[in-house]
């Protein structure tokens, strides 16, 4: 078995999100029912983008319906009172102008759990405003805190409001509002703000701005790359070393192993001494490639990792077969679905017979181009 075994979720997201957090529903056991709009080629692939996103669909179903037409939202009206989650990431506003919002949908079917996924929520004065990844980031203040000071904004290459604050977020509401009905015995609307969310990644430089009163000065923190204990040096092959001994028992170890025991007790010491132990370690960093270093020091207890980059990191992954699925449950692990995407809409005709429709009515409803099954 599975942990989402019997839960099936009806998914109307089109960007990345929305996609990553149905995928891991449909990895752990849901039964995800992508809904798209009929006259796509390729359903499930476009997610109005070109970006290579097929693979978030494997396991997936995907059933065409116009939900633009008075048909199509009675089926999709339908289709909500057999499911236990329904996740939209559109505008606040546009599934109420469709007769489809939560408040409608819950009359229905009181056991269903809504979630509406948006950059800024269903309230507040962004609320209306079109936003990616990268807006969410920077009125959030996290792309100010990972930009060098005096150099332009940083942008990630990673989507982190996106993931973090999206997908993640949105599958904690889920699980949560799932918990919750099998108490309460009913759903609920799991409001998720990408740009609200993010704030949770912030939680030290928020608390010491909240406790100290004190702005954030990038780099000049102690998990910004301040102190000699917490950054990142140069080697010899030009690659890089990251050392994170906030401890220090590990400081202690790496500063013995280095043959520098007089560094240990200077861990904290202020500036200048600061400065001047970041460049001793700098020096002594420059004499072996990063992963030499690694093999000396990696099972030392000296937290020293090489930077590598995406793909060395997924090597090692092979390599060491620690490619699994995230997180790891040793009674009821999740499985990915390698059998790929549905190439047409062929359970279009099976899930809404599933929901009462007969034949002959989906046939008609086929012709008038409100569904589409190939």
């Amino acid at each position: 078995m599975r942990p989402l075994d019997g839960i099936v979720v009806l998914d109307l997201t089109r960007f990345l999100p929305g996609a990553v957090a149905t995928a891991w529903l449909s990895n752990f056991g849901a039964e995800v029912l992508r809904v798209e709009q009929p006259g796509i080629k390729h359903p499930g692939t476009h997610l109005e983008t070109s970006m290579p996103l097929g693979q978030l669909n494997h396991g997936k179903k995907t059933i065409a319906i116009d939900l633009k037409s008075g048909s199509g939202r009675r089926l999709f009206r339908a289709l909500s009172e057999k499911v236990d989650v329904l996740i939209e990431n559109f505008r606040p506003g546009v599934m109420a102008r469709l007769g489809l919002s939560y408040e409608i949908l819950s009359k229905r079917s009181p056991q269903l759990i809504y979630v509406a996924l948006t950059g800024y929520g269903q309230n507040g004065p962004y609320a209306s405003f079109a936003g990616h990844d990268l807006n969410y980031m920077s009125l959030s203040g996290l792309l100010d805190l990972i930009t060098p000071p005096g150099g332009p904004p940083t942008i990630p290459d990673v989507q982190i409001a996106d993931l973090a604050g999206g997908s993640a977020t949105a599958l904690i509401g889920i699980l949560l509002a799932i918990e919750a009905r099998r108490k309460m015995g009913r759903g609920q609307l799991v409001d998720v703000s990408m740009m609200a969310s993010v704030s949770y990644l912030m939680t030290l430089p928020i608390a010491t701005l909240q406790t100290t009163g004190r702005s954030i000065v990038r780099n000049e923190e102690l998990l910004s790359g301040d102190y000699a204990c917490y950054s990142v040096y140069l080697a010899k092959d030009g690659r890089w070393v990251a050392v994170a001994a906030l401890e220090t028992k590990f400081w202690a170890n790496l500063c013995r192993e280095l043959e520098r025991p007089e560094f240990t007790e200077e861990q904290f010491v202020g500036k200048p001494r600061q400065s001047k132990l970041k460049a001793a370690l700098a020096t002594i960093f420059r004499q072996q490639s990063a992963e030499e270093w690694f093999n000396v020091l990696g099972h030392k207890d000296c937290c020293l990792t090489p930077v590598r980059t995406l793909e060395e990191a997924l090597r090692e992954d092979q390599r060491t077969r620690q490619a699994r699925l995230m997180p790891h449950l040793n009674e009821t692990p999740g499985e990915v679905d390698n059998g790929g995407m549905p190439a047409t809409y062929e359970h279009s005709m099976r899930l809404l017979q599933r929901v009462g429709f007969t034949p002959d009515e989906l046939q008609r409803l086929e012709e008038e181009g409100v569904i589409q099954s190939s």
